[in-house]
């Protein structure tokens, strides 16, 4: 791969091609806005957070095609994250 740009391009053609999360794949997400949800991060970190919006970019996107399609309550609520690292927050 030559560049990040042909690596946003292959990634999305595999989404494109394989529909592996919802709700490209005909399952409903799993969580709607105003949900209190648990995010883990890539380090095992857990926060308690609040669904505060769905990601839907105009243009190409890495990270939507590996799967990010959550906005949370957090100090980068711009950063999305994906429906594999949350789960209900059964306490809030």
């Amino acid at each position: 791969m030559s560049s990040h740009h042909d690596y946003i391009i292959e990634i999305t053609a595999q989404h494109d091609a394989l529909k592996p999360f919802a709700p490209e794949n005909g399952q409903p997400l799993r969580f709607k806005i105003g949900d209190a949800v648990i995010y883990t991060n890539e380090f095992g970190a857990q926060f308690r957070r609040r669904v505060t919006g769905f990601y839907q970019p105009t243009g190409l996107s890495g990270l939507y095609a590996r799967g990010a399609r959550y906005l949370l309550d957090s100090s980068s609520p711009w950063m999305p994250v994906s429906e594999s690292s949350l789960r209900p927050d059964d306490s809030a």
